[in-house]
């Protein structure tokens, strides 16, 4: 697999990112004929970065769509400046693109972003600060849909390999513990990230593989929490021109993780 780099420099930016030569936060973003979504994302991620005091990067892993290999570089490269495109030769999908984004990162706190996420200012201090715990291995914000409604607390794995999205959730030390949260938005310091392993490409193109993750994170002693005090807009479904059907990936879930089915509480669910 060979891939190509490039710094985006638009004269008419509307997301600038600062050039940092030592990063302490790579965001990383993967796209699959992502339309002009990302910029909004990439122009509200730095916003709300502007009073943080971190130095980042912002990292985007284009897969090639077959329809149109060059609709996200072109968004990107008239709407951004400073942002480090990685163009792969071929789908990785999410978990690989993921994967790549990580080779490519300078920083060791790794934030793994949906392109179709809207930031606030002041969402990313308290959840980078829960990393210095080194108990915790993945924090995530809250998931709200676009009417502020909540999406997500975290999600419930449940004993039949899939999963189900939290409204509510119990709080404890500040955090709530939950089974995994969609990594539409995760925080992981870079060595547990490699400790835990990394997404697994075997659930290419996309789902399942941040359910998986967090397993390894939990079979290791690792905590995955949300904070319930920071939220973000998840415009879910609005990055991706096809959807993938779940049922390949939910069977490598079941397969891999045998022991779900009798240690997974029960709840009550018609899925």
């Amino acid at each position: 697999m060979t891939s190509d780099v490039i710094v985006s420099r638009s004269p008419v930016s509307s997301a600038d990112v600062p050039v940092s030569a030592h990063p302490s936060v790579s965001f990383v973003l993967v796209t699959f004929g992502t339309d002009r979504i990302v910029i909004d994302t990439l122009t509200s991620l730095v916003s709300s970065m502007a009073d943080a005091g971190d130095k980042y990067e912002v990292i985007v892993v284009d897969n090639p769509h077959p329809s149109d290999r060059r609709r996200t570089l072109r968004h990107l490269l008239l709407g951004t400046r400073g942002v480090r495109i990685v163009r792969a030769d071929r789908n990785l999908g999410f978990g690989g693109g993921c994967e790549l984004g990580a080779l490519h990162a300078r920083a060791e706190i790794l934030c793994f972003v949906n392109p179709d996420i809207t930031f606030a200012a002041g969402w990313f201090e308290p959840l980078v600060e829960h990393l210095r715990d080194p108990g915790i291995s993945i924090v995530s914000p809250v998931l709200c849909n676009a009417d502020g409604s909540i999406q997500e607390i975290g999600h419930r794995l449940l004993p039949t390999g899939w999963t189900l999205p939290q409204l509510v959730g119990t709080v404890s030390d500040g955090l709530i513990d939950v089974d995994f949260a969609s990594a539409a938005c995760w925080l992981m310091r870079r060595d547990e990230h490699e400790r835990v392993g990394g997404f697994d490409p075997d659930y290419h193109p996309a789902y399942f593989e941040d359910a998986d993750l967090a397993v390894r994170s939990s079979i290791l002693g690792g905590r995955r929490v949300v904070d319930p005090t920071v939220s973000i807009i998840h415009h879910h479904g609005a990055s991706t021109p096809d959807t993938p059907t779940t049922l390949a990936q939910h069977d490598v879930m079941v397969k891999r993780w045998p022991h779900l089915r009798w240690t997974q509480p029960r709840v009550a669910t018609t899925t």
